[in-house]
């Protein structure tokens, strides 16, 4: 899942990919160039060193040398301020960037050091040294702490790790005592193992006042039990990812989301299930993006409702709606819970098919004759096995206000249809199947 910080920094992070090609074409000539061996700062470089690059002050160029050659590299002459921001871009695309950089050159090196926000990010796994250095170089800079099922080499390839319950407790050991500077939490298993989530979770059970992202991944989870998350406060809270863990929904935690992907962990089907989010979605009233998934072939291990759930949601914030399918049909939750769902300024809706069938759903028709979809959108997106023409003719001439509509095929590009209005309210000027997309039939 991209980030909103990511999403906002699209032309910086341009930029750091460019800077990121430059300094490993750059790396070895660095190290071979007579030049760069030596100091590169002049002779108040004494009055220069102790300030470290923790806040913005007035930019000032690298001093050279006056027996520097004239034809060095333009990246030298840059602002440090400027070096380090780059520096820190460039890392949140590599974990390995902050290394990479801090070995290039001295200079680059001290910038490297004095600049917390580049050590930030925590991606626990068998080096506790450099886990230790990290954190000690991030001063009192907030921290990224990922679990993942794969971790990076240091020449850059990707490999899988398996987790026990223990080195996930030994590892956690490390970080938990600064719970009050986590900005983000990332934590994804893909091996079965018992206790995971108890060895992960055991000790986040103090206030986080800065954290601001949570991602919770176990599809392969079976405890039941619903954790209650760093004495329920974290005000500053806003993305949540879950999938396959129970938690216990409170305001105080999760009453200011505005991003939520969610899929439903399984343990309760039915009536029961769409009760569950029903809930969940009553507490995160404040959302403009929601994800829903409710995965095929989860065994319920918790009794169900026999009582059809009958509240109703509204979301008068909510932007977008994503609605995602794994299975060859569409699964009665989803079906039932969007007949209870009301979002009056909802403008994008995605239909989204994980399994990339060829052939329409089933039970697509009956869908959307429950589902009361908002007169405000402006923007469809169609994968796959939700596809069908005459669903999309309708919503061309029922939705005023719709401009665009996406489909995506099996083997086929996508396609982007653009509703030109006409003047005074004569309908849309659109037509699906003449533009040759064509719908199967199972």
């Amino acid at each position: 899942m991209p980030s909103s910080r990511s999403r906002s920094q699209q032309p910086s992070l341009t930029l750091a990919r460019s800077f990121l090609k430059l300094v490993k074409s750059l790396f070895s000539c660095f190290h071979s160039s007579q030049y760069l061996h030596q100091p590169q700062w002049n002779s108040d470089k004494a009055a220069l060193l102790p300030r470290p690059i923790s806040r913005p002050h007035q930019l000032r160029p690298s001093v050279l040398n006056a027996d520097y050659p004239s034809c060095v590299h333009f990246i030298q002459r840059l602002p440090v301020e400027i070096i380090s921001l780059i520096f820190v871009l460039g890392s949140e695309q590599d974990t390995n960037f902050p290394v990479t950089v801090s070995h290039v050159c001295s200079s680059w090196r001290y910038v490297a050091l004095h600049t917390p926000a580049l050590w930030r990010h925590i991606a626990l796994g068998p080096q506790e040294d450099q886990l230790r250095a990290r954190v000690l170089r991030a001063r009192a800079c907030s921290l990224d702490i990922q679990i993942s099922p794969w971790r990076m080499t240091r020449l850059g390839f990707r490999r899988s790790q398996y987790w026990y319950a223990h080195s996930v407790y030994w590892h956690m050991q490390l970080v938990n005592p600064y719970i009050d500077r986590w900005r983000s939490l990332d934590i994804e298993f893909s091996n079965s193992e018992p206790y995971l989530w108890r060895a992960s979770l055991a000790h986040c059970s103090t206030p986080a006042p800065a954290l601001e992202e949570l991602s919770l991944l176990y599809r392969n989870n079976d405890d039941t039990t619903p954790y209650i998350l760093f004495a329920a406060y974290a005000p500053k809270l806003r993305r949540l990812t879950v999938d396959g863990i129970s938690l216990a929904w409170m305001p105080s935690l999760y009453g200011n989301l505005t991003f939520l992907d969610y899929t439903h962990h399984g343990f309760t089907n039915g009536h029961h299930a769409v009760h569950d989010v029903l809930s969940i979605l009553h507490i995160t009233n404040q959302l403009n993006t929601l994800h829903i998934l409710f995965p095929q072939g989860r065994i319920a291990y918790l009794p169900s409702r026999r009582e059809p759930a009958t509240q109703h949601v509204s979301l008068m914030k909510l932007k977008e709606l994503v609605l995602k399918v794994d299975g060859h049909d569409i699964p009665f939750e989803l079906a039932s819970l969007v007949s209870l769902l009301s979002s009056p300024s909802l403008a994008t809706l995605r239909l989204i098919d994980l399994g990339d069938a060829p052939y329409s759903f089933r039970s697509l028709k009956s869908f959307f004759y429950v589902y009361p979809i908002p007169r405000t959108l402006r923007y469809v997106h169609v994968g796959h096995a939700w596809y069908e023409p005459k669903m999309l003719q309708a919503m061309a001439q029922s939705l005023p206000l719709l401009s665009k509509i996406t489909v995506k095929m099996s083997h086929t590009p996508e396609k982007v249809f653009t509703l030109n209005r006409r003047i005074r309210g004569h309908g849309p000027h659109y037509n699906v199947e003449g533009l040759g997309v064509q719908s199967g039939k199972k």
